[in-house]
């Protein structure tokens, strides 16, 4: 007989095979998506292997492994015979299907620990009568739930559901999976060359990442490791919800004194009220933080549907905000992902602090020596040049940028702090700008009055910050104060005289 193969036909190890029992029904493709639901588990779950150096673990699913033409049971049978681990993606389906239940039969009589390598998926909430008994045993009495059970209201949040809802969630779930059947499986992933290993940087700055409602609380998990790995400490514990809102809010007080940044969650849910409280965690963290004056740095995911739950039109995140007063003073919105705002985070706390010269200390841009003025549409490029003109009497080297103009080098772009004025350019022109001026330096877009107010207003791209300001500064000392509020310091040729 041959052995099952996983896509690329390269034969697999019966010790690295995994069999996925699943309901046909499940992997029914809903309309205008790619992909069914058990399609869309296989190729992450088979990423996330890879990724973690077992990619010899061979995910059998019958779609791929069984042709046509061949006998289904004898196929079926082989595999289960050979398999070590078996994943099953329960639903309302797959206990109507007795196929699948006779899978697990199986799988039970050809292996005698087979309640250990089982691995329950549950695509939505079953009453555990119906699950089989070998999947109620040990590692199986929980399994791995891909939705989330609201328990006031008893309402069901799949995070797949005619396409990823909670991606946060989805994801980690299956890197949770993945580390199970590795261990299981006890694949050990070749160790990296110790000269290629990543130093870790022992930054030592604490930050505050707020507590979250329960849908960001693994987005949250994920910030609060990566950030400790890179050598920050991060306050608040989870354990510091106390049982009095007095106490929690002196808590929270405690935390963001320690704090040199404050980091905030924003998501669908508010989080709970903690008793005696007089509002949710999310919006009282966000308060004590704003009247604490700390930096805040507030994240909305990428995944959040907009009001009208419309595909393909995520929230606007500065809509989300309004929720709560909108964008303040010292705050700044991310929208990436959570690894992206990790990032973020070690880059801006390994800037080198420099005195502008005003008495405010800002962070400055790695080896900047000089600023770009750029206009993205011809009605924009007086106000680039009187602007130019201006920064240049402040002793700072400065070029004019025009979207007809030649594209500067990556070795210039890498040394140059960005400023985009954009008054009549629709977003379009914008963004090919943008694309034009890839750099590693964050760009800073002037948002003037005049042109596209809508587009202007919903506006977001990575690594780009929009500052609204109604007029151009009229000389050396408003451009100095300009310059001073978007936290740009130039390294100018006389800044290491000791005048």
């Amino acid at each position: 007989m041959t052995p099952p193969t996983d896509t690329s036909g390269s034969p697999s190890n019966q010790n690295d095979t995994i069999f996925l029992s699943y309901a046909r029904a499940d992997d029914v493709k809903p309309p205008e998506e790619s992909d069914g639901w058990v399609t869309f588990f296989w190729k992450n779950l088979r990423f996330e292997l890879t990724d973690r150096g077992a990619k010899q673990a061979v995910l059998w699913l019958d779609r791929y492994q069984i042709d046509p033409a061949e006998a289904f049971t004898p196929k079926i049978e082989q595999a289960l015979a050979q398999t070590r681990m078996l994943i099953t993606v329960l639903s309302e389906n797959w206990v109507q299907r007795g196929w699948c239940q006779e899978e697990v039969d199986y799988f039970g009589k050809q292996h005698a620990d087979a309640c250990e390598r089982v691995v329950p998926v549950y695509k939505s909430n079953l009453d555990q009568k119906l699950v089989p008994d070998l999947l109620k045993e040990r590692q199986s009495r929980e399994g791995y739930r891909f939705f989330e059970l609201d328990e006031d209201t008893g309402k069901i949040y799949e995070f797949y559901w005619r396409g990823i809802r909670n991606r946060e969630a989805y994801i980690e779930l299956i890197k949770q999976i993945a580390l199970f059947i590795i261990d299981r499986l006890g694949i050990t992933p070749a160790k990296p060359n110790a000269a290629l290993r990543p130093v870790v940087n022992q930054i030592g700055k604490t930050v505050f990442v707020a507590l979250t409602a329960g849908d960001l609380k693994d987005a949250r998990q994920r910030l609060v490791n990566d950030l400790k790995a890179s050598g920050f400490t991060v306050v608040p514990e989870d354990t510091v919800l106390l049982e009095t809102g007095e106490a929690f809010e002196a808590a929270i007080n405690e935390s963001l004194i320690k704090a040199e940044y404050a980091v905030h969650l924003i998501g669908e849910n508010h989080g709970i009220t903690v008793e005696g409280g007089v509002e949710p965690i999310v919006d009282q963290q966000l308060r004590l933080a704003r009247r604490a004056g700390l930096p805040r740095i507030l994240w909305v995911p990428r995944w959040l549907p907009n009001q009208d739950n419309q595909k393909n039109d995520k929230r606007d995140p500065f809509e989300v905000m309004q929720r709560f007063d909108g964008l303040l003073e010292k705050e700044e919105i991310h929208h990436g992902e959570i690894t992206d705002l990790s990032q973020w985070l070690r880059q801006r706390a390994q800037s080198k602090p420099i005195n502008s010269g005003s008495g405010k200390v800002r962070m400055d841009s790695p080896n900047c020596d000089r600023i770009l003025v750029a206009a993205a549409h011809e009605a924009d490029e007086e106000q680039a040049i009187e602007l130019a003109n201006h920064i240049q009497k402040c002793g700072l080297t400065v070029q004019p940028y025009f979207s007809d103009d030649n594209a500067p080098s990556t070795e210039e772009l890498n040394h140059t702090q960005i400023l985009i004025l954009w008054g009549e350019a629709s977003d379009a022109e914008l963004e090919s700008m943008l694309d034009r001026l890839t750099t590693s330096v964050q760009v800073i877009c002037l948002r003037l009055p005049g042109g596209d107010e809508r587009a202007k207003r919903r506006f977001f791209r990575e690594n780009v910050l929009l500052e609204k300001i109604d007029t151009l500064p009229g000389n050396r000392d408003e451009t100095w104060k300009l310059l001073d509020e978007l936290g740009i310091a130039i390294q100018t040729p006389h800044s290491g005289d000791s005048a």
